[in-house]
């Protein structure tokens, strides 16, 4: 079997940390693997061409941003995407994601796929500019036949990962190619700049007063909106309601007091306002999957990021 080739990199800046795998599947096709807990992912570098970038969220949320308009893929959600050279930081509204990437540099690919699978007479760049058409941007919202595609990726085992990868890359494209434009399940929900503005100029407040019970009465009072509004804009960006979002930013920062610092549980659960440690540690497993000593365990790094470069 032909192996493919993997590398791994890992980032860090102040709110978290990322791990990227990615594998060299065909010449100009990348999978890759993002595992995410920041705020922001800065790449470091730009690749110049005709790209072809593929995106599919398990957990989490991710915004995409196209000509001051912006999109954000949620849970079973994929986006395709035309671009003249790839995105080279992303964002997470929720500082948690994983998912997976598929990125086709078209100069460097085959035209047709048929190359590696005769039947399989796929074009990518005729696939993406059909799906794209103007906007350059594609977005099925959660459907049952791309979960299908997507859900053996997040588990397959390592020995079959060279053909399994390949496989389904062809599936992917292949089901793309024969998508129905008339039957598609697709919504854009864009959001105009200055309304991502907003929700951002909230969030940035609502980090500053953590520890304040701030209401949606004083948020509509200083930044002069309707409860409505804001609720409906910070939702659009966010994904969760306003108070959803305050409990999930408490438990992120405590998650970041836990793997770099050596202060015991109980001191910061007293920090967040939890005078209990187990309801502390109830309240942190909801949101971020492990209890505070295992995510501490876990997720406390040793290793020096490497920067992501070609």
């Amino acid at each position: 079997m032909n192996k493919i080739e993997k590398k791994e990199y890992l980032f860090s800046n102040d709110t978290g940390d990322a791990v990227l795998t990615i594998y060299e599947v065909f010449p100009g096709v990348r999978l890759i693997y993002n595992s995410v807990h920041m705020d922001r992912l800065d790449l470091g570098f730009v690749t110049e061409g005709n790209l072809i970038e593929i995106h599919h969220c398990c957990e989490g949320r991710i915004e995409q941003e196209f000509e001051d308009e912006y999109f954000y893929l949620m849970p079973g959600d994929l986006s395709i995407a035309m671009r003249k050279k790839n995105v080279n930081a992303y964002t997470f509204p929720l500082h948690h994601y994983h998912g997976i990437t598929i990125s086709i540099n078209t100069d460097v690919a085959p035209g047709c796929f048929s190359e590696f699978l005769q039947d399989v007479r796929v074009k990518p760049l005729e696939v993406a500019k059909k799906l794209c058409g103007d906007s350059n941007c594609f977005i099925i919202r959660s459907q049952t036949y791309i979960e299908h595609i997507f859900s053996e990726l997040y588990s397959v085992p390592e020995s079959i990962k060279a053909g399994y990868f390949k496989v389904k890359i062809l599936e992917l494209l292949l089901v793309l190619s024969g998508l129905d434009l008339g039957e598609k399940q697709v919504t854009s929900n864009a959001l105009p700049k200055s309304q991502v503005q907003l929700a951002n100029q909230m969030a940035a407040y609502l980090a500053e007063n953590m520890e304040q019970h701030v209401t949606i009465a004083e948020l509509s009072k200083i930044f002069n909106a309707s409860d409505t509004h804001l609720k409906n804009v910070f939702k659009g960006v966010y994904g969760v309601p306003i108070y959803t979002y305050m409990r999930i930013q408490k438990m992120q920062s405590a998650a970041q007091l836990l793997i770099h610092t050596e202060r015991p549980v109980a001191e910061i659960a007293y920090e967040f306002g939890y005078n209990n440690t187990s309801k502390f540690t109830s309240a942190f497993q909801k949101v971020m999957g492990e209890t505070p000593s295992e995510y501490r365990k876990v997720h406390t790094k040793t290793t020096v990021p490497q920067e992501f470069s070609e």
